[in-house]
């Protein structure tokens, strides 16, 4: 198969496939391509918010330690290798053509989703390098996604749970924690990020009680946050002090998470001192997560897109923004953007909205009637929206917020990465 024709055969899987009931499905494909998550060495990690974050300063910290490290995120943001990678570097076409063509080969795989496709695809990748460590993110819950079907995971960890894919996952917070947790395994140590309401916390509690499995949530009280800024964090945390150049202080919960699954795996012959941690934990930026991508006029790019990502966007905002701002703002239909809108029209003093970046978007009249009447709100092009957001920006010393979705994002930096006429860079 060539990279067209394997892109070809993944694009043509629905995102999430037929609805499961059970893990049967992805049971038979592992089946039939010799269960290759058996041989892999995972940590599990599930939540609605925060989950890259926590793979990406943990597999840093891994791979300044020596070990040869594979990762599965999800969605991609600039291309769909970026979510399949060993050590930092995306899957290379040839190994994605192979182990896609193996893939291909198995009867049941007709019948799967495209995640699944891609699980097993990195599965069979991570396997065949000898992969000593493997960070796999869930793709929807925990429960019933795919990634589940790791038996006997070294650690598990919980993110931030929020609302998000109610229509799959349930409408109340305890409803989604619940498949969250379903990722736990008998005996298995789960970490829980800090920053979870109680009722989370408390169901999460349960669920290890009744798994005999310890609980390890990072005691706040431990952790001093020293600066703030659109650039970088500081923080100390057990008498270590840590920087992140990844502002907001959700990542601060987020490197807490990621510092405690750091210290389990010590428990398992994975040694990674604290200097490491320390190190790379400073060096990870992800594209899209509150990322300043330019600065003269200074401009960021958030690809959160339910209800707590916007609150930890704004929330920074008011902490380290300048001002005026002036957002340009593009959603989905299967998220809040109702409250969303409300959320960010509090905090931008003008709002362009867009739809040009997804034939999926909510048009950019009706995301404009969410907004009320704390700020301006016009619509436009991507390109003319960042043009004029620019334009004003520059002339009143303020900032440029580009968010709403990481498909947004995701159009921004491809555009960015390839400019030419005809694109907004």
């Amino acid at each position: 198969m060539t990279v067209s024709e394997t892109m070809d055969y993944i694009q043509s899987f629905q995102k999430g496939g037929k609805p499961v009931h059970d893990l049967s499905r992805i049971h038979a494909l592992l089946e039939e391509l010799g269960n290759p998550q058996d041989a892999a060495r995972v940590v599990h990690i599930a939540g609605t918010n925060g989950k890259g974050s926590v793979v990406a300063f943990c597999a840093a910290a891994a791979v300044a330690a020596g070990f040869r490290v594979g990762t599965l995120t999800s969605p991609f943001v600039r291309r769909y290798q970026d979510r399949i990678q060993i050590n930092g570097q995306e899957i290379p076409n040839d190994a994605l053509c192979h182990y896609c063509e193996q893939v291909k080969s198995c009867k049941v795989s007709k019948a799967c989703s495209q995640f699944e496709i891609t699980f097993a695809i990195a599965l069979l990748w991570f396997v065949a390098e000898k992969c000593d460590l493997v960070f796999l993110e869930t793709g929807i819950g925990g429960l019933l996604d795919a990634t589940n079907v790791v038996k006997h995971p070294l650690v598990c960890v919980i993110t931030s749970v929020s609302y998000d894919h109610m229509t799959i996952l349930g409408d109340s917070l305890t409803q989604i924690a619940t498949q969250k947790a379903g990722i736990i395994k008998p005996g298995c140590s789960v970490i829980l990020s800090p920053d979870n309401p109680m009722d989370v916390t408390c169901l999460v509690q349960e669920t290890a009680q009744q798994k005999h499995a310890s609980l390890i949530i990072p005691q706040m009280l431990d952790c001093r946050i020293l600066t703030e800024t659109l650039e970088e964090t500081t923080f100390s945390y057990h008498c270590f002090q840590y920087t992140l150049h990844m502002p907001g202080r959700h990542q601060v919960y987020n490197a807490l998470t990621a510092i405690e699954v750091i210290r389990l795996l010590g428990m398992h012959g994975f040694l990674i001192s604290a200097a490491v941690t320390k190190q790379a934990l400073e060096s990870v930026q992800i594209p899209a997560r509150t990322q300043v991508v330019q600065y003269e006029p200074m401009v960021l790019l958030d690809g959160g897109h339910n209800q707590a990502g916007v609150m930890a966007l704004t929330d920074l905002l008011h902490t380290c923004g300048k001002s005026p701002i002036y957002g340009i703002c593009g959603m989905i239909h299967t998220k809040d953007y109702v409250t969303a809108c409300g959320i960010l029209g509090q905090t931008f003093d003008e709002v362009i909205c867009v739809d040009d970046f997804l034939a999926d978007a909510v048009p950019a009249k009706t995301l404009a009637a969410y907004f009320g009447v704390t700020c301006i709100v016009r619509t436009g092009t991507l390109h003319k929206a960042y043009i004029v957001a620019q334009e004003q920006a520059k002339k009143s010393d303020g900032m440029v917020v580009v968010c709403g979705s990481l498909f947004l994002a995701s159009k921004f930096l491809q555009e960015k990465d390839h400019p030419n006429k005809n694109t907004l860079l």
